[in-house]
């Protein structure tokens, strides 16, 4: 039995709300698997006006606001 028979026994077996939730997620799957194209080439576009300088300090600037925002000064 291929994959595809054994998804749709065990989807006919299922309550449809069930169904329903499981639709959901195949389609964000396939939402990020068009975005992953889109995304990547974006990226490429504005890699040239990256500032590598700038890169190193935003990787700790989340954790430094949080730190600062609830420290207990």
């Amino acid at each position: 039995m291929s994959t595809l028979e054994k998804t749709i026994t065990l989807l006919q077996t299922m309550p449809e709300t069930s169904i329903e939730k499981v639709y959901q997620y195949i389609q964000v799957l396939q939402l990020q698997t068009d975005d992953t194209q889109i995304v990547s080439s974006a990226f490429g576009i504005a890699h040239k006006y990256a500032n590598l300088d700038l890169i190193e300090k935003e990787k700790e600037a989340f954790e430094n606001a949080m730190f600062k925002k609830h420290s207990n000064r």
